[in-house]
Formats: C-alpha cells, sequence, structure tokens
C-alpha cells in the first residue's frame, strides 16, 4: 500500500511539472513565426504529448528499464491529462476530483 501511496504521489508532481513546462512553453511559443497560426488548443495537446513521451523515456532510460511498445501508448495517453491540465489548471482538476469523490460515497 505505500509503494502504491508514494507512486501515485510521484506520479500527481509529474503531472503537475509537465504542465507548468507545458504552459511556460506554450507561452514563449504561440506568438512566434508558424506557431501563431495554430490554435493555442493544438499547440498544447502536441506539446503535452512530445514533453510527456521524452520525459518518459529519459526516466525509463536513467531507471535502465526496458520500454515495452504499450508503454508507449500510456505514455501518450499521460499526455492527454498533462494537457488537460495545462489548458483548464489545477481548479477544473480539482472540481472533477470533488465530483468524482462526492459521488462514491
Amino acid at each position: 500500500m505505500e509503494a502504491i501511496l508514494t507512486n501515485t504521489t510521484l506520479l500527481i508532481a509529474a503531472i503537475g511539472v509537465l504542465a507548468f513546462m507545458v504552459s511556460l512553453i506554450t507561452q514563449v511559443c504561440k506568438g512566434v513565426g508558424i506557431l501563431a497560426k495554430i490554435p493555442t488548443d493544438i499547440l498544447v495537446f502536441i506539446l503535452s504529448i512530445v514533453i510527456t513521451v521524452i520525459a518518459f523515456i529519459a526516466y525509463m532510460q536513467y531507471l535502465h528499464l526496458v520500454i515495452i511498445w504499450y508503454m508507449y501508448i500510456a505514455a501518450v495517453l499521460a499526455g492527454f491529462i498533462v494537457a488537460f491540465v495545462a489548458m483548464y489548471g489545477w481548479e477544473k482538476l480539482s472540481e472533477l476530483w470533488k465530483r468524482f469523490y462526492k459521488g462514491a460515497k
């Protein structure tokens, strides 16, 4: 149980850091050249997925673990979560959590 709690805490922290990085890069890049023509939400999705997959690969290389094909799919899905947090912020995620948690009781 302790391992699950530790891993969940690390995962939430990683999502927060990745969302912050995506928000920062988006603010810097959204007015530059060809990126100014792309809608901001699409830019956030692309950046989130790319940065999340790169962070996942770097983390797995750091741990010297083998990456199996379905782990890439999980990293892309995690990229959508990062994009959601980067676009709508922690308030919306907090509202969803409270609604879900309240519904579970």
